[in-house]
């Protein structure tokens, strides 16, 4: 056979086996009956076009197809998408269904072995039980101390740019307290970035370009497994974002391998409440489950997730208090209240109960949106029936055992029938109707809710608590403030707008963040 009729027959059989695979996608799939634009059936590229080359947009995309095809629709070859809110506690549902994960979608991380990622539901179970008691709400009450303290530098940090006139990147101060949590919570220690000059942005770019690649690994994933075997010089010589990433990687390795070598010593006894780690070595897990390997990538995730979400919803819930007076004031009047006197925060559990400051809260939840992207469970023994509620058809759609079913919380949380003016910032909305706690989902909800939640919230009612009982703005002041907080360029569109997905919400590429001059009373 010659060169020519050798390419040429390939070419004919790759051409025959496309075709044959586009058949069976459109007839034969075992999701073949739900609606959707045929691309998207056929290929996975559809999907990376909107993410990949347009960065980001297939959310956005997906709420056009809803309006399009109705509220249940195929997004890709295997995956179906649902947008009805009610939907969302079948999906996402307790311990006593079995939900597994789709690891086309776990696989874009590179840490198949952490908790976050783990496939299977039996597997994740066990490995989620180790971790709950050290994110339960009584433990992370307990830590109000180390969170009070992280916020009080902050604090301090506001003395300093008061005085020197100059303006403050606030998001990037509110990562860097984030983070300096989360590091001390899971590593017993952290890189004190809070007392940066610039409140060292390196980590959280670098997180920000790591989510962002997601869209990429997830369609590649042997890109990400490429980047993991380089050496970090490479690695940091090919994006120079990735520097402190591949720093954080090399520290939570060290340190666990610490933990490992002294974990029946002195040390370890006096030092065992101060890590996860620590009980996680001394429990009934086997040892397959107590490998550096594994551990290390549930401290990555434990950082990199403590850190941008939480950030995203403080800056959120800053930047909308200060362009809305009457919303400040009534926090500020409830915050004057609850804490007289600065020096002394009442305990975490107090602050919970503060109706406005916790609608305020939600409400930054809600717009923030720490996780962006939507999340699929799967069913891998029984099917799961979705009937059409809507004016479309009123059918029921059978989705077969071991079928991805997504829902998006963004697209959740900006529903009309649900959210009036849903992109205003309105905390009141929480008060007038307690029942939209149930669509309230921004930690997602079921065996596989984030486990980090609890420590979310306490760092979001200690640090706002803390800032706006001590800072007011222009508009709004009392006796005893410390201080002003007024807004420096930032612009809603160009710096707060949630414009694309990188699993973490994207604004603009010109964004410069929430940035603020500190002034004198």
């Amino acid at each position: 056979m010659s060169q020519a009729n050798l390419i040429l027959g390939s070419a004919l059989a790759a051409l025959l086996y496309f075709a044959c695979l586009a058949i069976y996608r459109l007839y034969f799939s075992p999701v073949a009956h739900i609606p959707g634009p045929i691309l998207a059936k056929i290929t996975f590229w559809y999907e990376f076009y909107y993410d990949v080359v347009l960065t980001g947009q297939y959310t956005f995309k997906i709420r056009q197809l809803h309006d399009q095809y109705g509220p249940i629709i195929r997004i890709n070859p295997e995956e179906v998408h649902v947008a009805d809110p009610d939907f969302y506690d079948i999906v996402f549902t307790g311990a006593s269904q079995k939900r597994d994960k789709w690891a086309w979608f776990c696989d874009q991380f590179g840490i198949p072995d952490s908790a976050f990622a783990t496939v299977k539901h039996d597997v994740h179970r066990m490995r989620r039980a180790a971790l709950n008691p050290f994110f339960s709400k009584a433990k992370v009450r307990s830590l109000q101390p180390l969170i009070q303290q992280v916020a009080q530098q902050l604090l301090s940090r506001f003395e300093e740019f008061k005085h020197d006139a100059e303006h403050m990147t606030l998001s990037l101060a509110y990562a860097a307290l984030t983070n300096d949590v989360a590091e001390m919570y899971a590593l017993g220690r952290n890189d004190n970035r809070i007392e940066a000059k610039d409140f060292d942005p390196s980590f959280h770019d670098a997180s920000v370009a790591g989510s962002t690649m997601g869209h990429l690994t997830k369609q590649m994933p042997w890109i990400l497994h490429l980047m993991q075997v380089l050496p970090d010089s490479v690695a940091v010589m090919m994006d120079p974002n990735m520097a402190s990433y591949v720093k954080l990687q090399r520290d939570i390795k060290a340190q666990i391998q610490v933990i490992q070598s002294n974990r029946n010593s002195d040390m370890y006894k006096a030092a065992a409440h101060q890590t996860i780690f620590h009980e996680i070595l001394n429990s009934n897990l086997p040892d397959s489950e107590k490998s550096p390997s594994r551990l290390w990538q549930d401290g990555q995730v434990t950082v990199i997730a403590g850190t941008l979400t939480t950030a995203s919803a403080l800056s959120y819930a800053t930047y909308s208090l200060l362009t809305q007076p009457q919303t400040l004031k009534h926090l500020r009047d409830e915050l004057r209240d609850a804490i007289p006197n600065v020096d002394r925060l009442p305990p975490l559990a107090s602050l919970e109960q503060l109706p406005y400051l916790r609608s305020c809260i939600k409400e930054s939840l809600r717009l923030s949106n720490g996780v962006s992207s939507r999340l699929q469970r799967i069913d891998p023994d029984k099917p799961i029936y979705f009937t059409d509620q809507t004016k479309h058809n009123g059918k029921t759609y059978i989705l077969p055992p071991g079928t991805p079913i997504s829902l998006t919380g963004m697209l959740i949380h900006t529903d009309p029938n649900y959210f009036q003016e849903p992109f205003a910032f309105r905390p009141e909305r929480w008060l007038e109707n307690p029942g939209l706690e149930k669509y309230l989902v921004p930690f997602g909800r079921g065996s596989r809710q984030c486990i980090g939640m609890e420590l979310a919230y306490a760092e979001l009612y200690i640090t706002l608590a803390l800032v706006f009982r001590c800072y007011g703005s222009a508009d709004v002041q009392m006796d005893g403030d410390r201080g002003l907080l007024e807004l420096y360029d930032t612009q809603f569109e160009r710096d707060i707008e949630i414009v694309g997905d990188g699993i973490t919400p994207l604004n603009r590429k010109e964004s410069k963040g929430l940035r603020v001059r500190v002034k004198d009373v």
